[in-house]
């Protein structure tokens, strides 16, 4: 049997030949094709093969087009669930006192104070509208646990991180020249933030009337079907609206739906509180400088008639939507591909 070094040596020397000498026209023609196979393969082949490759990677890359996006939305389906558990949760250990110190989507101006408020400009929810906090539903929010929210200033005097002010905040964020990042713009100016805590406490408890500081809240305009699972009072089709203070439009017996964001600084996350939870999720379809956390919707009310609303005996979690208004269910669309991912 022929070694490796004596074969390629014969290979070598067998090369060399040239079949023109070779009087045998048979042998020639052998020699020839012999010697064609070892110089490589044809540009036909070549083509071939290059061909088949193109039509693999094309086939893969439909079959994983959008599979980053739909990871995401897998995980933040499974954040929504843990959000809902863990407020739920949060609630039972804690002898039905609801966390409290959410963000409250909302900024504010140094002049005006809380009655100049805004929505906060990098909100990426559009299902949502401001509407004054009755003295009613500031109690049954505060007998329920929920006794602060956290505001944003909108002025040039808080000053996070000594490198701008909170005047624009958008454009805070988007500066490479500081540590403000959306998710942490409720924040106090001392831990590179924008934020305030705002009571909801009763600030005069020696007589029978309720006092607290007036206040603005975000609400759900975006369709109770989609957040309650079933139609019930207040459809889709009709119209949910308000001039930033009070109902304009509304459909009788449909819930008020308080929006607020899941952010660091509410005690849900305080490990160290019983039933705290260890992790702040993040929300991550939305751009760079948009609020990329969870909001929760809190039952706080019921619409008596087109402009009028009253507070409910106590307040409850209804859902939990992601940063850019999305339900569970339509989350679950961009995961299956039934819905196109943002």
């Amino acid at each position: 049997m022929f070694t490796q070094k004596y074969t390629q040596s014969l290979m070598a020397k067998f090369s060399k030949i040239d079949t023109k000498d070779i009087a045998d026209k048979g042998l020639r023609n052998k020699a020839t094709k012999l010697l064609g196979k070892q110089a490589g393969f044809t540009l036909l082949e070549l083509l071939v093969v290059v061909a088949i490759l193109a039509a693999i990677a094309g086939t893969a890359s439909i079959a994983l087009q959008d599979t980053d996006a739909r990871a995401s939305a897998a995980a933040h389906v499974t954040m929504m669930d843990e959000l809902n558990k863990g407020i739920r949760t949060f609630r039972v250990l804690n002898k039905n006192t609801l966390p409290t110190n959410f963000d409250s989507l909302i900024s504010t101006t140094a002049t005006d104070g809380i009655a100049g408020a805004q929505r906060l400009a990098v909100t990426a929810i559009e299902d949502i509208a401001l509407i004054d906090l009755s003295v009613d539903a500031a109690e049954i929010l505060n007998a329920g646990g929920i006794n602060s929210l956290r505001y944003a200033h909108a002025d040039g005097a808080s000053n996070p991180d000594g490198a701008g002010d909170c005047s624009d905040i958008e454009a805070l964020i988007a500066s490479r020249n500081n540590a403000v990042v959306a998710g942490n713009v409720f924040l106090s100016p001392e831990a590179n933030g924008c934020g305030y805590s705002a009571s909801l406490e009763d600030t005069d408890t020696t007589n029978d009337v309720y006092d607290f500081t007036p206040t603005k809240i975000a609400i759900w305009t975006g369709g109770y079907e989609r957040v309650m699972g079933s139609a019930g009072e207040g459809f889709d089709n009709d119209t949910f609206t308000t001039d930033g203070a009070a109902l304009v439009g509304a459909v009788a017996k449909a819930p008020v739906l308080m929006a607020v964001g899941l952010g660091p600084s509410s005690n849900l996350f305080n490990a160290n509180d019983l039933g705290g939870m260890t992790t702040v999720p993040v929300y991550r379809h939305v751009s760079s400088t948009q609020y990329n956390r969870f909001v929760a919707l809190f039952n706080i009310g019921t619409v008596v008639d087109a402009t009028t609303w009253a507070a409910n005996d106590q307040v409850s979690l209804t859902a939990i939507v992601d940063g850019a208004g999305d339900t569970k269910e339509e989350e679950l669309g961009e995961w299956d591909g039934t819905r196109n991912t943002i």
